[in-house]
This record gives structure tokens, C-alpha cells and sequence, in this order.
């Protein structure tokens, strides 16, 4: 079949049922190939609002985002949703379209060097350089992006090996040896962590983002309500932790509560739970929370399918 075609497969395969972009000459091929798949494509005005559209689907299903753009200008018109979501730890596989490999390198028609514009914004980047890549490297694509800690994924296409015929045979498994995030936590900084919040007078639990992402929302409760810890979430944490109760202070930072931003300079033991200490929460570090020890706890994986949030 066609390399298009195969594309299409992997995509289904990978449960992928809406995608978002913009066709433009590079990545024509690839549209082409939707008429009879069966995948429902959502038309943007413009790449960044498919990336971002693609983000949201992401956050919002739990599945990984998908966004199409062509090569050049499309291509770099992605870089803000990919910078976004790495800083959200938002899975996303971007499709880029390629000019022909012959003409790589050679300043031609709307080239661009997307992966290594995005190398800094990226989990990972992928350039296709034989149509017999495709298959696995869609597959690793979607692998990387949604395991360990989520993100983007870009993935370029030359639009000459887009178009070629390939023997497409389903990829069953993918594995990279160079790839094994760590999941497991270390027995004795769990016992030091537990030791610390058995000792603390002033606890606070910041919870980001990452409880979202890791569907950890009934376990952070389950904890906070065992010895009544109070709680402050970010605004990527926020549903995290059910706001109408009694140990709950409002989102914290720059746009918080005065209670949640109170609580935290008053801590004697900052328990983070899925949370990065964005600039917007802790202002002056020097003065963030000075009397407060860290305990850290990076949620990344979801265990199980995510639940349906409307």
C-alpha cells in the first residue's frame, strides 16, 4: 500500500479517531489517504490552533493528541503548541510534511529544519529518511509521547516517500532499550518522605498537573484525608482535589488565594505531587517558602482509562 495509507493503519491502530490540521503542499499525500480511512480530520484556520486543538483533545480524553501540518512555514507555525505542550507534559504527535529528500538541505521551496527548530521543545523528533520507517516510528512516536512523563512527539515526512508503495505489516510491540522510564519509587526516600510528614507541624500538599495526567484525583484525596492535609493546587492541577471542602485553599501563585499563598510561606513541609514549581507559582525563590523542606513525587503514567470528565 501507500506509505499514506500505512499511516492511516498505525493511526487506527494506535485508537486514534479525530485529528487536527491544515493541508498544504508537502503534506498532501497524507490527506489524500484520509478519504477512506474512516478518521474524522478537523480543518483549523491556522497549524497553531489544530496544535492546540490537539491539546486539548489530549488533556481532555486522556488519549495522545494528534496535529497535522505541511513543511516550512506549517511546520514552524506548530513550534508554540509543541513548546506548550512539553511545558504541560501534554502527549501530542505532530505530523510534519517534508520537501522531496532530494531536496533537502538545499534551501528549497518552503524547507525548513523542524527537528531542529523544536529540539529544545521536543520529548523526542523523529525524521523519516525510508519509507519502510514509517510503521515503527508512528508507533514509537505515539510510545514515546504518552509514557514516563507525557509529551511531544514530531515526526517528519519527506513528501517523495509519503507517496511510496510499501509491504505494510502491523507493528505488534515496541521496544527501546534506550528508553526505560523509571516508575518505581526508592524504598529509602519513601521512608525519609514518610518520616518527614509524620514529623511536620505545618504540611501543605501542591498538587499539579501531573495528578491529572497519572488519573491519580481519588488517591491525592484518599491521602489528604488521612491525617487532614491541607491542599493548594496549580491551575494545570485544578479538578485535582474536590474544591468544596474543608481542607481545600484555592489554586496558589501569582493568580491564587490569599490563604493558599499564605499557607505555603508558613510551611514547614511542602509535599509536591505532580507539580514543576512553575515561576508563576513561587515568584523570588529565595523567599519562596523559606522555612519549608521538599518532598517531591513526579506522577507520570496513567494506570488505567481515563475516566470521561464532562
Amino acid at each position: 500500500m501507500r506509505a499514506v495509507d500505512a499511516v492511516m493503519e498505525c493511526l487506527k491502530a494506535e485508537g486514534v479517531d479525530v485529528v487536527f490540521g491544515l493541508p498544504g503542499g508537502a503534506n498532501l499525500p497524507t490527506y489524500d489517504a484520509f478519504v477512506d480511512a474512516g478518521i474524522h480530520h478537523v480543518l483549523v484556520r491556522h497549524e497553531a490552533g489544530g496544535g492546540h486543538a490537539a491539546e486539548g483533545y489530549a488533556r481532555a480524553t486522556g488519549k495522545v493528541g494528534v496535529s497535522l501540518g505541511t513543511s516550512g512555514p506549517g511546520a514552524t507555525n506548530l513550534v508554540t503548541p509543541i513548546m506548550d505542550a512539553m511545558m504541560d507534559s501534554t502527549p501530542v504527535v505532530f505530523l510534519t510534511g517534508q520537501v522531496r529528500t532530494e531536496l533537502l538541505g538545499t534551501d528549497g521551496f518552503q524547507e525548513a529544519d523542524i527537528l531542529g527548530i523544536t529540539m529544545p521543545a521536543v520529548k523526542h523528533s523523529i525524521m523519516i529518511q525510508h519509507p519502510l520507517e514509517i510503521p515503527r516510528a508512528l508507533h514509537e512516536a505515539f510510545h514515546l509521547a504518552r509514557t514516563g512523563r507525557p509529551g511531544p512527539v514530531v515526526v517528519d515526512i519527506p513528501v517523495d516517500l509519503s507517496r511510496a508503495d510499501i509491504p505494510y505489516e502491523p507493528v505488534s510491540d515496541v521496544h527501546l532499550p534506550g528508553y526505560q522510564p523509571t516508575v518505581d519509587g526508592n524504598t529509602k526516600q519513601i521512608r525519609q518522605a514518610a518520616k518527614a510528614i509524620a514529623t511536620a507541624r505545618r504540611p501543605v500538599i501542591y498538587a499539579g498537573g501531573g495528578v491529572i495526567n497519572a488519573n491519580a484525583s481519588a488517591e491525592l484525596t484518599q491521602f489528604a484525608t488521612s491525617d487532614r492535609f491541607p491542599v493548594t493546587c496549580t491551575l494545570m492541577g485544578l479538578g485535582a482535589f474536590p474544591a468544596p471542602h474543608d481542607q481545600w485553599l484555592g489554586m496558589l501563585g501569582m493568580h491564587g488565594t490569599r490563604s493558599a499563598n499564605y499557607a505555603m510561606d508558613e510551611a514547614d513541609l511542602i509535599i509536591a505531587i505532580g507539580a514543576r514549581f512553575d515561576d508563576r507559582i513561587t515568584g523570588k525563590l529565595s523567599e519562596f517558602a523559606p522555612r519549608a523542606k521538599f518532598i517531591g513525587r513526579d506522577l507520570q503514567e496513567r494506570p488505567g482509562p481515563h475516566p470521561d470528565r464532562r
